[in-house]
């Protein structure tokens, strides 16, 4: 059986090429979870992501955040964090339209409305992990909201909570550890 069915997309690998490959490192990492529980982890962490790359590059301490997010995944081997953020970076940019709305899709049948706005909660700890909020991820944030059928309205409040309750990040470094912007670009120094 294809991997991607629970999309109900038929040959979704072919379809859906960059969720695939997240979800085949994910089931790598944890081959003993249930397929909801792989669905959501992975639905979550394209979106952390999304919104740690909204504004073309990763800080040190957005990767830090990403990385100690991923340690609270049980059964996560000591080292899948990082392997995560590897194949998050390398697929998540390059996530189609199509493959975005079949996340956000399954992320709508798997959680209810409580569920997906503690989700919004965790993107916004994701947005103020360097200790503020780019006008880059704000927009993502509010995107992934109206996606996620969640109010628009309380974004700003869960940004603020946020802001409130981070302990100061772990490295405030300004210089982009890694790059998300398309390579056709010029990279700016």
């Amino acid at each position: 059986m294809d991997p991607l069915a629970w999309l109900g997309l038929k040959r979704g690998r072919a379809k859906l090429p960059h969720l695939a490959a997240i979800q085949e490192r994910v089931r790598a990492l944890l081959p003993n979870d249930e397929p909801p529980v792989i669905r959501y982890i992975v639905i979550v962490a394209i979106l952390l992501t999304r919104v740690a790359q909204s504004d073309g590059h990763v800080l040190n301490c957005e990767l830090d955040h990403l990385r100690a997010l991923f340690r609270h995944i049980d059964r996560m081997p000591p080292d899948g964090g990082d392997t995560l953020c590897r194949t998050l970076n390398e697929q998540v940019a390059e996530l189609g339209e199509q493959e975005l709305q079949a996340c956000y899709r399954e992320l709508k049948s798997l959680c209810n409305a409580k569920e997906r706005l503690q989700v919004m909660r965790l993107l916004a700890s994701q947005a103020t992990s360097d200790g503020a909020v780019a006008p880059s991820e704000h927009t993502e944030l509010m995107a992934i909201a109206e996606a996620l059928d969640v109010p628009v309205g309380l974004i700003e409040d869960l940004e603020i909570e946020a802001l409130s309750s981070e302990a100061p990040p772990l490295a405030r470094e300004s210089r982009p550890v890694v790059d998300t912007r398309p390579s056709n670009k010029p990279a700016a120094r």
